[in-house]
């Protein structure tokens, strides 16, 4: 016959599963607000994600600290849940006998030291956070009760242990289980028998108490995140969704409520740890900006959660307080607008989130919907937009200039009727600004010593539309992708050539969303491949010390890292000293995301704080590979009074320098 201990047991566990089973499914209904996103495809590639970043912990672990605090916990609470099954399974179901003798040592001595590294990592995290108080870690009541419910389990079921050895000594071996049940069994059966009631219950509340509190705590990102790192982006992170501008019944483009996000957005809020990484690494936060990567998507999921509900039903039933919730809206009205134009698009924040969230879209989202439906954009965006759509470039000069350049260079003209087999897609900065000038007169020398068929489109060129997509204006951005989609296919060229890794990434990611498909090469790859073939040959020593700075459109979205040293450390006498943070961890120069266009008006400069990172080096020059942080680099240093000292080049320069055969 069933105990009434034994029955209460079996309602309480049903209970907190059907609770914990119906907080799900409401968080999920709220999820399914999202549009939809096919992010079901390529599952192989997937699971090794899952494998990689779950169990592997690998992006987890690029923090020392916190890294081997969360592996220990993650770890700890896996190898732990064998001994949760099998305390459970012996509750709801008498009959099946607890593990004993081999087996039970194996088990529970597994866990004793697993239950040590447990205990070690939460007062680690208790330190880092209540202690240490790490600036970019929230300290309140949620994360503290999670750490004391996670110690309260483990000590539970360390106390089990103890009680059941003390009750039945040597039914097994456990290195702490054992010390402690031989000094328990000395208080009498009825002790130790009582002992072990009090700690089956209090660790069944404690793991049931857990799981029922994990819907409403951040920690519910332990049940979310392995889903949210399956269905991560795929796609090259240089590639933003475009808008269908077709259906004339839209009214709305853009991210304007939460029900416009996808549903892989609406999840990321939920995966999201709070841990702060991606704030941490934020140019605009280190440098005194109000925005916080962290806090864009805790505020999203703090407003899925608050007028996702009165989405779900039906829209005759709304108040009228519900209706102003609902048109109150996400940029500008629950974001301030600020520190969506703060965003340099650098994705610093998508590269070091441990669950894969993806910022940057959710901000280009929302600046989309300033502009295109809310007609809201800082005065200087406003006079770029007007340039592009007068003249083609953001300077709005006229379209002669890449003409004379052909003319001067001595290379072939597509808008002259030339046809070259390699096409230098020149840029609006290497066209119009006469320092970036210079990086493409280098260029184009060095292709020309090695014998390329070279030309440009000259008057045929115009701006990408790069700074356009990235500051919202979508529309005027297809505009100007079709115009120039048709002129290189047209064109029909071998390859393309650019020195801008704005202008690369967006020939070569995003204009095959219309039509453009085509090979595309930044000019250190391209380079990079002339030197391996012999074809240049740098000969001269320059005796300097260089430091080389990592552009996020080259680097960090497409994977470009080793090209441009490679080149630089080819140079006799060269040497190549890192900036702290470098490769996939740069620092912005400030001019991402169509910032190079817009005042910076709070807090440090960005490029003044990258310029100083690149200083603390010690080196004589600092090469970029990149129109946009050539620029910046080259005034962050000068505000700096150190342009007497340092030098900022692009590498195609140096590189020219080393070439005997071309230096005049």
């Amino acid at each position: 016959m069933m105990s009434l201990n034994h029955l209460a047991f079996i309602v309480v566990v049903l209970l907190a599963i059907l609770w914990f089973g119906l907080l799900v499914t409401e968080k999920w209904e709220l999820v399914q607000i999202g549009q939809p996103l096919n992010r079901f495809d390529q599952p192989g590639i997937r699971w090794q994600g899952v494998w990689k970043e779950v169990f592997g912990q690998h992006r987890v672990l690029q923090e020392r600290f916190s890294g081997m605090m969360h592996v220990m916990m993650f770890w700890g609470f896996f190898i732990v849940s064998i001994q949760t099954i099998i305390f459970f399974f012996n509750g709801l179901f008498p009959v099946i006998p607890i593990p004993t003798g081999l087996i039970g040592t194996i088990l529970d001595t597994a866990f004793d030291i697993t239950a040590i590294f447990v205990l070690i990592a939460v007062m680690m995290a208790a330190y880092k956070r209540y202690v240490a108080k790490t600036p970019r870690l929230v300290r309140n009541w949620d994360a503290g009760l999670v750490l004391i419910l996670i110690a309260l389990i483990i000590l539970a079921q360390l106390s089990i242990e103890s009680f059941q050895w003390a009750l039945n000594p040597h039914m097994f071996w456990a290195p702490l289980g054992s010390l402690l049940g031989g000094w328990l069994h000395h208080f009498g059966h009825g002790f130790d028998q009582q002992g072990l009631e009090i700690s089956i219950w209090v660790n069944a509340l404690g793991l049931l108490g857990f799981l029922v509190y994990l819907p409403y705590s951040k920690h519910f990102h332990l049940f979310v995140a392995p889903f949210n790192i399956y269905f991560r982006n795929l796609d090259n992170k240089g590639h933003l969704p475009a808008l269908n501008f077709d259906d004339d019944t839209v009214e709305s483009y853009g991210i304007g409520q939460v029900a416009d996000l996808t549903w892989k957005d609406l999840l990321d809020t939920y995966a999201c740890v709070q841990c702060g990484r991606c704030t941490a690494v934020c140019p605009a936060n280190q440098t005194g900006k109000t925005l916080s990567p962290k806090n864009i998507i805790v505020t999203l999921r703090q407003q899925l959660e608050l007028v996702g509900p009165i989405l779900n039903e039906a829209a005759a039933s709304r108040t009228s307080a519900q209706q102003a919730l609902l048109e109150t809206p996400l940029a500008g009205g629950v974001i301030a607008e600020q520190d969506l134009w703060a965003c340099t698009t650098c994705s610093a924040c998508v590269e070091v989130c441990p669950v894969y969230d993806e910022h940057v879209v959710k901000i280009v989202g929302m600046r989309r919907h300033l502009v295109l439906t809310q007609g809201e954009m800082p005065n200087e965006a406003q006079n770029v937009f007007r340039n592009m759509e007068n003249q083609g470039n953001p300077w709005g000069l006229g379209i002669d200039a890449r003409q004379q350049f052909a003319k001067t260079m001595g290379i072939k003209d597509v808008s002259r009727g030339d046809t070259p087999k390699v096409l230098y897609w020149m840029g609006c900065a290497a066209t119009y600004d006469d320092r970036a000038k210079k990086v493409a007169e280098a260029t184009v020398t060095l292709l020309k010593q090695a014998g390329v068929d070279v030309g440009v489109l000259g008057a045929l060129e115009k701006c990408t539309g790069d700074s356009a997509r990235r500051l919202g204006n979508e529309y005027l951005y297809q505009a100007l992708a079709t115009e120039n989609v048709e002129t290189l296919n047209a064109a029909n060229p071998e390859i393309i050539i650019t020195t801008c890794p704005h202008c690369f990434n967006t020939i070569k990611n995003e204009y095959p969303d219309f039509g453009g498909h085509y090979t595309v090469k930044h000019h250190a790859e391209y380079l990079a491949e002339l030197i391996a073939d012999g074809k240049l040959t740098p000969v001269k020593e320059l005796d300097e010390t260089l430091t080389y700075h990592d552009s996020c459109y080259l680097g960090r979205y497409n994977n470009i890292y080793d090209a441009p040293r490679d080149i630089l450390q080819s140079v006799p006498g060269v040497q190549l000293k890192e900036m702290e943070r470098s490769r996939d961890r740069s620092f912005c120069c400030g001019a991402g995301g169509g910032r190079m266009w817009l005042e910076e008006r709070e807090g440090q400069r960005i490029n003044q704080n990258r310029a100083q990172q690149a200083l603390n080096t010690g080196a004589t020059t600092i090469a970029t590979a990149c129109p946009f942080c050539l620029t910046m680099i080259r005034d962050g240093v000068q505000s700096l009074g150190q342009e007497q000292d340092v030098k900022v080049r692009d590498f195609s320069e140096i590189l020219a320098d080393a070439i005997l055969p071309i230096i005049k």
